[in-house]
């Protein structure tokens, strides 16, 4: 056994979550996908090790990325079981959880004032150190392993709709892309205070860490999604609040995400919780929230709500 094929043991066949809501007298069933099962805690580690196997990277090897924080995260895990120097570049808006894991792991974290100049500067640095540079805006590896959370949902369950975020875009295109050929609605979360897939272009910041990341990657296939849900920042919030005050450990994302699932007017809906609370302590996720809308929602969790 080689260890790619080792490290692919701890990676995937996530846990798939059923809660039942009521919302305006309706009910939805949603099935949410457990990510943080994955190796170091999130989705983006079915991709990491799809992209480090395939851009040819191996021990004493440089590879190089830009991200908000669950990627490099997942490079830096994987890069120190493989023994290959990572680098990354992040905004420094980030969460200091994220920092501090992925230097905790033994990378080297490039902290930058924004997406824009990540990307410039890890190029140059790819360029000049002659890096490895993962890509995973563009690379297809990354929506090629995401294709494995559709067939295991499938596995599961057949849903009507499949909600998710858009931050690299490998999620939404891998599994959406992967469900859409089985006759499966799919519906795109856009952060309202960016609108960046509603737009064309970002309005500004938000504060669901992991979507939007200011730009409309290459990834992201805009022809499979039939519709495009916003979500503002406190909604967000006080969904994740509201899901872990249940005992579930979701992030900011997985809030969105499973808001999404609730307003996407179908009712039985797939999506994932790309990551658990923890990356999230010193942001806004602990800072109490309530809006009308989620106060309006009622969750419970069936028996036998795990299904692995």
């Amino acid at each position: 056994m080689d260890k790619f094929e080792s490290i692919s043991k701890f990676i995937g066949n996530t846990p798939l979550l059923k809660l039942d809501v009521t919302y305006n007298e309706n009910i939805v069933h949603v099935y949410a996908k457990c990510e943080w099962y994955n190796l170091s805690g999130s989705v983006k580690d079915r991709a990491a090790l799809s992209m480090i196997k395939n851009i040819n990277a191996k021990c004493g090897d440089e590879i190089v990325e830009v991200t908000s924080g669950n990627m490099g995260i997942s490079l830096a895990s994987i890069g120190a079981l493989l023994k290959i120097k990572v680098t990354i570049f992040m905004p420094n808006t980030m969460s200091e959880e994220r920092k501090k894991l992925i230097k905790l792991y033994g990378a080297n974290l490039i902290l930058c004032d924004d997406f824009d100049s990540c990307f410039e500067s890890a190029k140059k640095y790819a360029e000049k150190n002659g890096a490895k540079y993962c890509r995973q805006f563009e690379n297809d590896y990354n929506r090629l392993a995401q294709e494995n959370i559709g067939k295991e949902i499938l596995e599961k369950t057949t849903p009507d709709a499949f909600v998710s975020g858009v931050g690299t875009g490998g999620t939404l295109s891998g599994a959406g892309g992967y469900l859409k050929k089985h006759g499966v609605h799919i519906i795109a979360i856009d952060p309202a205070s960016s609108s960046i897939l509603t737009l064309g272009y970002s309005k500004g910041e938000h504060k669901i860490q992991g979507l939007s990341d200011g730009l409309i990657p290459a990834l992201y296939n805009k022809d499979i999604v039939e519709k495009i849900i916003p979500i503002t920042d406190d909604d967000a919030l006080a969904m994740a609040q509201k899901l872990n005050k249940m005992g579930i450990p979701c992030g900011i994302s997985g809030g969105a995400n499973f808001l999404g699932s609730v307003l996407s007017g179908y009712n039985n809906v797939a999506t994932v919780f790309a990551d658990d609370n923890k990356k999230y302590l010193s942001t806004d996720l602990c800072v109490p929230v309530t809006t009308p809308l989620v106060e309006k929602i009622s969750i419970s969790l069936p028996n036998q709500n795990f299904h692995q």
